[in-house]
């Protein structure tokens, strides 16, 4: 997985948490850099932009291509960010060709964490984008169009609608882009368009097949809180260096260094999905009768066609007795499944938890074992990291008998802290 931008998004969200000073050096977001009274609000994070139809890959700048995808006789890339009050785009010009054109064509899917509010594709706004400097084309979507708000909607109300969880995962949105660019030299004028969801990467990266059955991408991106310096108060920060006097002496004294961050085991974790329309979605464990299905935890029954369309939940750490009324949400799970029936697992955790192991169960029913460690895929010494998603997707299984296929999400979870002490682990 790409995950430098993730882990750099999770360790400046605990920074947040960890530190009452933050330096305005930190800050790369307009809207929260100017306004003082945003401090703590969370606000849309340009470096966590994913792509969900390619099992959350981390991506600020999805390629676009002129020609085939396989071999495309030229290729470029749109860069996305937030400014102001607007999701930005910027079309970076191809080699050897001039763009003539260009357009975004999107729509609001929903709520990452909240599979009910999801639309269905393909994406039906167009955005026409206008020439920039050095061969480029820019536009702008306005957080009131995708919120479906007025434009005069507050600034702290859009941020709300755009970071609806606070601060972690946010908004997907179905996107496409296209064009017309002419060859330098001159000739015909050809079309681009976004290049097709990649479902296979090689060693390097680079990818070696694509979901052609997609004619559009999906995006994502989390929220982190706002980094500014807070208004001026009396709980104001202190300046960095303060002198201090008496009558004999005169010395200096400086802020200390920022704590240190200590990892601590915290607890087990299942993935938990929420009833849509009243039906239960979730199943406990210790209806099974299989071994070390005797504890808390759950499964879930969905079909390959679900799975295809997407389902997700949030991620509970000490559901002792299956009362999620105890239980600490760390995150969500994500279960995704491809055309050829392969299913990827992807875990997004928020600060400050981290995952130490993940295990995945895709079995046909009833199950014969529970234990994390005997599962379908398993993953150990994970260093802390906030998101994974199995590498190699698993075949969904063929049941017989009237039998349904069932799926176990696991985590082993870490917390990150700065006390010198770990707290105490929540009961597994």
């Amino acid at each position: 997985m790409k995950l430098t931008h993730g882990v750099a998004a999770f360790l400046a969200g605990f920074g947040q948490a960890a530190a009452s000073c933050i330096d305005r050096r930190t800050l790369d977001y307009d809207v929260c850099v100017n306004d003082c009274t945003l401090a703590g609000v969370p606000i849309p994070d340009k470096n966590t932009f994913q792509l969900p139809l390619e099992n959350f890959w981390s991506e600020q700048c999805p390629p676009t291509i002129v020609g085939s995808s396989g071999a495309p006789s030229a290729e470029s890339q749109v860069c996305l960010n937030f400014a102001g009050p607007f999701l930005t785009f910027n079309f970076a010009p191809f080699p050897g060709y001039i763009t003539k054109s260009a357009s975004v064509i999107w729509k609001l899917k929903g709520n990452v964490a909240k599979p009910e509010t999801w639309t269905t594709p393909p994406p039906t706004n167009t955005l026409e984008c206008s020439p920039g400097a050095g061969g480029q084309f820019v536009c702008k979507i306005p957080f009131s169009e995708i919120l479906g708000v007025s434009s005069s909607t507050s600034t702290i109300d859009h941020l709300k609608g755009i970071c609806p969880n606070t601060d972690r995962e946010a908004l997907v949105l179905f996107l496409a882009f296209s064009g017309e660019v002419e060859a330098s030299g001159g000739g015909a004028v050809t079309a681009f368009t976004q290049q097709f969801p990649c479902s296979t990467r090689a060693y390097d990266r680079s990818c070696t097949s694509w979901k052609t059955q997609f004619p559009y991408i999906e995006i994502a991106y989390r929220c982190t809180n706002c980094r500014t310096v807070p208004c001026p108060s009396s709980s104001a920060c202190p300046s960095s260096t303060t002198s201090t006097s008496t009558s004999s002496t005169t010395s200096s004294s400086t802020s200390s260094a920022p704590a240190t961050l200590k990892t601590c085991s915290f607890g087990t974790a299942f993935g938990y999905q929420n009833p849509v329309a009243g039906v239960r979605k979730s199943f406990t464990l210790n209806t099974q009768s299989g071994a070390g299905c005797n504890r808390w935890g759950w499964y879930e029954i969905p079909t390959l066609a679900e799975l295809q369309g997407g389902i997700s939940g949030p991620l509970y750490v000490g559901a002792g007795g299956n009362d999620i009324t105890k239980a600490v949400d760390v995150g969500i799970w994500v279960a995704t499944a491809n055309a050829l029936g392969r299913v990827t697992v992807t875990y997004l955790l928020n600060p400050p938890y981290a995952l130490a192991e993940v295990h995945v169960n895709l079995v046909c029913l009833p199950m014969t074992r529970c234990a994390p460690g005997q599962y379908t895929y398993n993953a150990g010494a994970i260093p802390n990291l906030p998101t994974w998603s199995n590498p190699v997707p698993l075949a969904y299984p063929t049941c017989s008998g009237g039998s349904r296929a069932a799926l176990v999400v696991h985590a082993s979870v870490n917390i990150l802290t700065v006390t010198s002490a770990c707290p105490e682990p929540v009961a597994s």
